[in-house]
């Protein structure tokens, strides 16, 4: 199987990083001002993500010391006593951690990436500052997707995915906060005996499907696939909280030239994980201002994860696949993801196309 090492390797770290997420979210909530700091982008960034981007890159670097890193986040600016609280949430999370029934085939440490000192984990948040590109083969990581939602205590995801010479091969989503069975279209392809305490983890290669299991046991994964609708006034969308991030008004538009009445909000690639399941249809995120450039991180394991269910993913003005080859940034404007089929994900483009270019 292609990339069966490589998946192997993303599932268990981002495994690891969701585990340590959820157990740390609450504390993280509580002790907010000594937890996060604030980005020069005004967005807020926590201990957890911090830690999540180390325990994956240096899982990475440990299993592929050659591979380079897009990581969201960096060590910069960040000072001795916050990334030994880092270090400190990462070593606790292997005291207390379920892990003992990971593959013993991954390796998180080794002798070259230890992560025992400060100075391995800012070595380590600084390996994520590769530029991407369309040549060779680097990881695209988010280690929080969502952070907002992260810090109100609801959702957010760690997202993984491999890009080979600028093509999203293989995806991987932690949903550490997601609960399957409050949705009735779900309800049926879960397990009696699921455990949802930490959440779901999907997966995806390209060429050989997309999968889904609860973090707990990682195992038993089942096939994830959209469904198939034959009119717009059936779909329900996902949309994101944050008004700062898509334009609302403009998607409530859409939504009523389609006649399409439900519609699912929450934060991160949580939901293209909903519209690989068939809970949900059309994922729609407009932008605010055509100046803004969407970061390949935010989409990228989605991507594959969609694609690998049936789905479709396209900008929202051209109907252009995402491009994932131009460096940290998406050159195209918006994002729209659906079940299809091509007629209705045609449609809906369209719309999303007239709505967009009727701005004044």
């Amino acid at each position: 199987m292609a990339f069966e090492r490589e998946l192997l390797v993303a599932t268990q770290a981002v495994r690891k990083a969701s585990l340590l997420t959820k157990r740390v979210q609450q504390s993280i909530i509580q002790h907010r001002n000594e937890t996060t700091i604030t980005k020069t982008d005004n967005s807020p960034v926590t201990i957890a993500d911090y830690a999540a981007q180390t325990i994956i890159i240096n899982t990475i670097k440990a299993n592929f010391p050659n591979d380079s890193v897009v990581g969201e986040e960096s060590a910069e600016g960040l000072d001795d006593t916050f990334v030994s609280s880092i270090l400190k949430e990462i070593h606790e999370n292997d005291r207390v951690s379920i892990d003992n029934k990971i593959d013993n085939e991954v390796a998180f440490t080794n002798d070259q990436f230890p992560l025992t000192s400060i100075e391995n984990v800012k070595q380590i948040i600084n390996f994520g500052d590769y530029k991407g590109g369309n040549k060779g083969r680097f990881w695209c990581l988010d280690p929080i997707d969502g952070t907002k939602g992260f810090l109100r205590g609801e959702q957010f995801a760690v997202c993984l995915a491999l890009i080979v010479d600028g093509d999203v091969k293989c995806g991987v989503i932690g949903c550490p906060n997601l609960k399957l069975s409050q949705y009735d279209t779900a309800k049926d392809q879960i397990d009696d005996n699921v455990d949802e305490s930490f959440g779901y983890i999907f997966r995806a290669v390209r060429g050989q499907g997309a999968s889904f299991t609860d973090t707990v046991s990682t195992s038993h994964w089942k096939p994830t696939h959209v469904r198939r609708l034959q009119d717009t006034k059936d779909m329900i969308t996902l949309e994101g909280v944050e008004k700062g991030h898509s334009s609302h008004d403009e998607q409530s538009e859409i939504k009523s030239r389609l006649n399409i009445a439900k519609s699912i909000h929450l934060d991160s690639q949580v939901k293209y994980c909903l519209l690989a399941m068939g809970v949900a249809d059309v994922y729609l995120r407009l932008p605010i201002d055509m100046s803004y450039q969407e970061k390949i991180w935010d989409h990228a394991a989605g991507n594959a994860i969609v694609l690998e269910s049936g789905g479709l993913h396209t900008d929202s003005l051209k109907n252009k696949a995402l491009d994932f080859s131009q460096g940290r940034i998406l050159v195209t404007k918006g994002v729209i993801a659906t079940s299809g089929p091509a007629k209705l994900h045609d449609l809906v483009v369209a719309t999303s196309h007239d709505v967009i270019s009727s701005r004044k």
